[in-house]
């Protein structure tokens, strides 16, 4: 898959899982394969610093604001 297919999948995925089932989430929780996650990892210092997320350590992150609203 590439990057921007992952991280579009990525940002499609934080909006419906915030909406429907919460806030606190881990890296793990959006995808299984190794080069996926190492893109999602890389991404969520952008989305920090866009105000969507919070990160609470290196897997996992609190979403704090919907990307449609900030992106």
């Amino acid at each position: 898959m590439k990057t921007k297919a992952i991280i579009d999948n990525f940002l499609y995925k934080i909006e419906l899982f915030y909406r429907n089932f919460g806030n606190e989430w881990s890296i793990n929780d959006f995808a299984e394969d190794e080069n996926q996650k190492n893109v999602i990892k890389e991404f969520l210092p952008f989305l920090e610093s866009k105000g969507i997320i919070e990160i609470v350590s290196e897997e996992k992150f609190k979403i704090i604001d919907l990307p449609s609203n900030r992106l």
